[in-house]
């Protein structure tokens, strides 16, 4: 007779239709421990799972049992896994939506009995429902702000497809993680398709508009910022983290390590988008010439504020006059003026990183180049997105290729061979 385990070491036998069975008692989310099953094909497979499960329970990751509420595991995975494995604005980010959306909408459904009809039914639900009423945001402002819901006034403040398709985003991701702890034999939410939907045009500014708006930042106290998004495609908060140490101004070569954006009410350093937004970019003169403006202005503003500098210790290149962090919303107001300054049509900042992209692609940059300058994950996401090809590029196409067929039009006119072995001469059909 084997010898028997010992508690909590688990057990690992097969059944009569050949599937390998194994069963621990572990921890789960209710604090309390509850014997839980994986499968697998051979013991090997199964001897794996069970010993991660164990280990899990050992180290104090509680384990989501199939009895719980779709707002119950949301909860485990927010805390859980994907507050360790993605980014702090990211998670802040999934958070509001679970809380805002996908709780109000799915939250009292048990997972073992989500289907994907359900998950599509709330969707669409979602996506033709004014959130101000369904989150009761105007009954939340003070009586005289009341102006639209409160009032029987519906705003029609509809979610964009893009945060519809995000909420299906973090339903897979989730469920993704509950199919890999053996919770639940399918993702459900892999069964849903959505429409295309629409697409936010993306339109960069043309050369003459970049000149002007450039021209004009040179009196402003962040010109060389705007300098860099135009000319190199930095994003706003790369922009606002950037260090005087990650800048070479006597070789032109700045680096990003680091990113500041509001993040749950205060502003952090946190670490770049993605893996490849780490990266070293050449600087054009021009810029090396704002960034020297940029130091000299901010030795300025040091030497003015006295005692009352209030610098961090980052060493930032972008300061308010005191030296503290410059609130990301401040940039955005500082460049709508800057916009109606210069006679500029009304763009979004992060449209001068679109207009960066699309100004190299037109002079004649390969789309690896423009990947590695602006930090992309991949080459689809620099053709997708960013690489606009503009009416008046397409018109200078369309007149090149008429004038060679106009060419070719010539030739044959005089006498030129068609091909037929007689020149000049009709073809028979």
């Amino acid at each position: 007779m084997g010898k028997k385990n010992a508690n909590g070491e688990g057990s690992i036998f097969q059944r009569k239709d050949g599937r390998w069975v194994g069963e621990a008692y572990v921890l789960t989310t209710d604090g309390t421990f509850k014997r839980r099953t994986v499968y697998g094909k051979t013991w090997e497979e199964t001897h794996e799972k069970l010993t991660k499960l164990k280990a899990d329970s050992n180290s104090g990751v509680p384990i989501a049992t199939n009895k719980m509420t779709l707002a119950e595991y949301l909860t485990y995975w927010l805390t859980n896994v994907a507050n360790v494995k993605v980014r702090k604005t990211t998670y802040v980010n999934y958070e509001s939506l679970v809380r805002n959306y996908i709780v109000p909408g799915l939250g009292k459904k048990k997972i073992a009995r989500l289907a994907a009809r359900d998950i599509r039914a709330f969707l669409v639900k979602t996506a033709r429902t004014c959130q101000c009423c369904a989150q009761g945001k105007d009954k939340n402002r003070p009586e005289r702000k009341q102006r639209c819901c409160a009032v029987g006034q519906c705003c029609r403040k509809y979610p964009s497809d893009r945060t519809v398709r995000f909420l299906l985003v973090i339903l897979r991701a989730a469920l993704q993680h509950a199919v890999r702890e053996d919770e639940l034999p399918r993702n459900v939410a892999r069964n849903v398709e959505l429409g295309m939907g629409t697409k936010r045009e993306i339109e960069p500014l043309a050369v003459d508009e970049g000149r002007r708006l450039l021209t004009a930042a040179r009196g402003n106290r962040l010109w060389a910022a705007y300098e860099l998004a135009v000319r190199i495609g930095l994003r706003r908060g790369e922009l606002l983290g950037l260090r005087w140490k990650d800048v070479d101004l006597h070789e032109g070569i700045l680096t990003v390590r680091q990113a500041l954006q509001r993040v749950g009410g205060e502003l952090l350093i946190v670490a770049p988008k993605t893996q490849r937004s780490a990266r070293r970019v050449a600087l054009p003169a021009e810029c090396v010439t704002a960034l020297r403006a940029q130091r000299a202005q901010q030795l300025a503003d040091k030497r003015a504020a006295g005692e009352n500098w209030k610098g961090t210790g980052q060493g930032l290149v972008f300061t308010t006059k005191n030296g503290t962090p410059i609130e990301p919303r401040n940039l955005n107001r500082s460049f709508e003026a800057l916009c109606v300054r210069s006679g500029v049509r009304r763009v979004r900042f992060h449209d001068l990183r679109h207009t960066c992209a699309s100004l190299l692609h037109e002079q004649g940059a390969d789309a690896r180049m423009i990947m590695e300058v602006l930090g992309h994950s991949s080459i689809r996401v620099t053709m997708d997105i960013y690489t606009f090809v503009r009416l008046d590029a397409q018109r200078s196409a369309f007149d090149r290729v008429g004038d060679a067929l106009s060419a070719d039009s010539n030739r044959r006119d005089d006498g030129e061979d068609d091909g037929d072995g007689q020149a000049g001469l009709p073809v028979a059909v």
